[in-house]
């Protein structure tokens, strides 16, 4: 007989027995049985809690590493956004022309009096601020 079928017989004595008013007269093996399968059953029960005491620590061990992580995400995020913008600035073929500050003048005749004058190239100028700026956030 399974501990289903037994519990089930158990209830069906106890049952009848409140049923006709009887005094209840379990065996004694029953009540045993009975006692052993409450024990057996607070161990597993305690088991299970040891268990999702377990699971508990890990889940919090885990949200902290995934805090860390998204932090660190962030982070690299920004990082990534800051070379981008250097090497943008760094590959703009305009940031290597010459800019043309004022034309060449010439007086009534035709005769040059002036000549263009041209800005240096913003990279000339930059000379390496924009990588070093973007290198140092990380610092």
């Amino acid at each position: 007989m399974t501990d289903k079928e037994r519990m089930e017989e158990i209830k069906e004595i106890y049952r009848w027995a409140i049923e006709n008013s009887i005094a209840n007269r379990i065996a004694d093996s029953d009540i045993e049985w009975l006692i052993n399968r409450v024990e057996e059953l607070e161990l597993e029960v305690n088991d299970w809690r040891d268990e999702a005491i377990k699971w508990n620590i890990r889940f919090r061990e885990s949200e902290e590493s995934h805090l860390e992580t998204k932090e660190l995400l962030r982070s690299t995020i920004s990082e990534i956004k800051r070379y981008k913008q250097a090497l943008e600035f760094y590959a703009d073929e305009e940031h290597y022309k010459e800019k043309l500050i004022s034309e060449a003048q010439y007086d009534a005749d035709g005769i040059c009096i002036s000549n263009d004058e041209y800005a240096p190239p913003i990279i000339y100028l930059d000379k390496g601020e924009t990588a070093r700026k973007a290198l140092e956030s990380e610092k």
